[in-house]
C-alpha cells in the first residue's frame, strides 16, 4: 500500500470510536485499548500497519478506486488486532483516504 495514506481525524473521533447503533466499530476497537482518549495512537497504528501491505482487492467506483487491505498489529493493551480497512483514491487525487475499518473475521478459530 502507498505512503500517501490519509486518515481524517473526524473519521476516528466522530465515527469509528463513537458508538453507532448500526455497524458499531467502537466496541471492537475498545477491546484493544483504543478510545477517544488515544485516537491519535489508533491513527498512527493503522497507517503503520497498512503501509507496505499488499492490496487484497481493488474496486472502481464512481468516485475513484477503492482498496481493501487486511492488516494486523499489537493494540495498546498488548492484544493482536486484525482488521480490514477500505481506502479510496478519488479521481485526480494523490492521497488515499481511509473510508472504514472493520474486524477481520476470516481467520477466526
Amino acid at each position: 500500500m502507498s505512503s500517501n495514506l490519509v486518515i481524517e481525524d473526524a473519521k476516528l473521533t466522530r465515527y469509528l470510536l463513537i458508538y453507532q447503533r448500526k455497524d458499531d466499530k467502537s466496541k471492537y476497537l475498545a477491546q484493544y485499548g483504543y478510545t477517544l482518549d488515544n485516537w491519535q495512537v489508533l491513527k498512527l497504528d493503522i497507517i503503520k500497519a497498512v503501509q507496505g501491505q499488499e492490496i487484497d482487492e481493488i474496486t472502481q467506483t464512481d468516485w475513484g478506486q477503492r482498496f481493501k487491505v487486511k492488516s494486523q498489529w499489537t493494540g495498546v493493551n498488548g492484544k493482536l488486532i486484525k482488521v480490514i480497512t477500505i481506502w479510496q483514491q478519488s479521481e485526480g487525487e494523490d492521497t488515499i483516504k481511509l473510508i472504514t475499518l472493520y474486524p477481520d473475521k476470516s481467520e477466526e478459530n
